[in-house]
C-alpha cells in the first residue's frame, strides 16, 4: 500500500496570478486564473490534503511579496499548506506559520547560510523543509537565476537531519517530459530524510515510475508536485489520488 505517497497540486502565483513557468524562466509564463484561493479550492474539492504554494515574486526578491493571497488560501479547511519563495528570515518563518502555514521550503538561504539552516532546522522541525532545485547538476538559487557548485551526495553532512527535501529538476520542470528517475535515485539513494519529488510528471505513467522506484529501492519517496500536468488536464487528481491508495 502507499498511503504514505501523497499527491500534492501546485499553485504558483506571480502578481497574484496563479502560473505556470517553463524551466524556471519568468519570460516563459501560463497565466491559468486570477485567484489563485479558487484554484485551491478546486484542489481541495477533488481530493488534495496538501497544497503546495510558490510566491515567486518572491523567491526573486527575497521577502513575501504574494502574502495576502497564500494567507487566505491557509484559510481552507482540511488542508495542509507548504510555502517556497522569499523565505530569508525567522521573522517570515513566524509570519507564515501564525497564518497557518504548515511547511516552510528554503532554498536560497539554506544554500547560503547553513547555520541559519540548521537552527531553523532544529528550532522548528518537521515545519522546515529543503528546497532542492538542480539546473545542470548545479543548485539554484534565487528563484532559479543564480547557480552554485555543491556537492549533493552529502546534504545531510552539510545540514544535519533534515526531516523533508522537495527535489527538483529545473530542465524538466513545466515541459511534462518526465521526471529525472536517474538523478532521483541517486539523491534518494543519499539520504535518510523523506523526498518529494517535483516537475517534469506528464501523466500517471510517470506516478508509476515513481512509485516502482519506491517500492523496489526502498526510498523514502513520499510525494509528488503536480503543476501543470494538473492545469493542461494530462492527470486527473482524483485519479491520481486513488491510485496511490491500491497497491500495485
Amino acid at each position: 500500500m502507499t498511503e504514505d505517497f501523497e499527491i500534492i497540486p501546485a499553485i504558483d502565483i506571480l502578481d497574484g496570478k496563479c502560473v505556470r513557468l517553463t524551466q524556471g524562466q519568468y519570460n516563459l509564463v501560463e497565466e491559468f486564473s486570477t485567484k489563485p484561493e479558487e484554484v485551491a479550492n478546486k484542489w481541495v474539492t477533488y481530493g488534495a490534503k496538501r497544497i503546495h504554494l510558490v510566491d515567486l515574486d518572491g523567491a526573486k526578491k527575497g521577502y513575501p511579496v504574494n502574502f495576502k493571497d497564500i494567507s487566505k488560501i491557509t484559510k481552507i479547511p482540511g488542508i495542509k499548506v507548504q510555502v517556497g519563495g522569499g523565505i530569508r528570515t525567522k521573522e517570515t518563518i513566524e509570519q507564515y506559520l501564525n497564518e497557518g502555514v504548515s511547511y516552510l521550503i528554503l532554498g536560497t538561504k539554506a544554500f547560503q547560510d547553513k547555520d541559519f539552516f540548521k537552527e531553523v532546522l532544529k528550532e522548528y522541525g518537521e515545519k522546515i523543509i529543503l528546497g532542492l532545485d538542480l539546473k545542470n547538476n548545479k543548485v539554484a538559487l534565487s528563484g532559479w537565476q543564480e547557480t552554485i557548485e555543491i556537492n549533493i551526495n552529502n546534504l545531510e553532512e552539510l545540514f544535519g537531519n533534515i526531516k523533508q527535501i522537495i527535489y527538483t529538476d529545473i530542465s524538466k520542470d513545466g515541459t511534462l517530459s518526465g521526471p529525472n528517475l536517474n538523478s532521483l535515485d541517486a539523491i534518494a539513494g543519499s539520504v535518510k530524510s523523506k523526498i518529494i519529488v517535483s516537475g517534469g510528471i506528464s501523466g500517471m505513467e510517470d506516478i508509476l515510475a515513481i512509485l516502482k522506484l519506491k517500492k523496489e529501492k526502498h526510498h523514502n519517496l513520499a510525494g509528488v508536485i503536480l503543476g501543470k500536468s494538473l492545469y493542461k488536464q494530462k492527470i486527473d487528481l482524483k485519479e491520481a489520488i486513488e491510485l496511490t491508495k491500491k497497491s500495485f
